[in-house]
């Protein structure tokens, strides 16, 4: 799970150094994403089949997101990743839009775009003879999201 985290992060630095210089940690960056905690609860949210729409600023910072937006960015990433296997060694999500697990398409996209990164950056380790093997998606990581 480190390794996937580490991944993601990584991914999101490398993104992030293409664009433009802001101060703070990328909204996709799901290790920091889990390691916040919440004042409440999403487990019903995230578990629910209620629409979650969290409508982001163009480069949007996590430090600068409400505990409501974080709660809905959290619920999101579980519904999303719940969708996600790893096959060979890749990523592949089994959605291609947000209505599929009742979430905006914004978010399903940037979320769609950073596994796509992850697949891109350990596809440019093998290449460069660092095989590395992704962790799957388990459980345990998703359900550290609701907390």
């Amino acid at each position: 799970m480190r390794t996937f985290l580490t991944l993601i992060v990584a991914t999101v630095l490398m993104v992030s150094c293409q664009n433009k210089q802001e101060a703070g940690v990328p909204v996709l960056n799901l290790a920091s994403l889990a390691a916040i905690p919440l004042d409440k609860p999403i487990d019903t949210l995230a578990k629910g089949k209620a629409f979650i729409d969290v409508k982001l600023p163009p480069g949007a910072r996590i430090e600068e997101l409400s505990k409501e937006d974080l709660g809905l960015l959290k619920a999101a990433a579980y519904r999303f990743f719940g969708q996600v296997k790893l096959v060979d060694n890749q990523y592949i999500a089994s959605i291609k839009e947000g209505k599929e697990i009742a979430v905006s398409d914004a978010v399903v996209v940037a979320y769609l775009k950073a596994i796509a990164n992850t697949n891109a950056f350990a596809d440019s380790l093998k290449k460069e003879g660092q095989e590395i093997q992704l962790p799957a998606i388990t459980d345990e990581y998703r359900n550290a999201l609701l907390k």
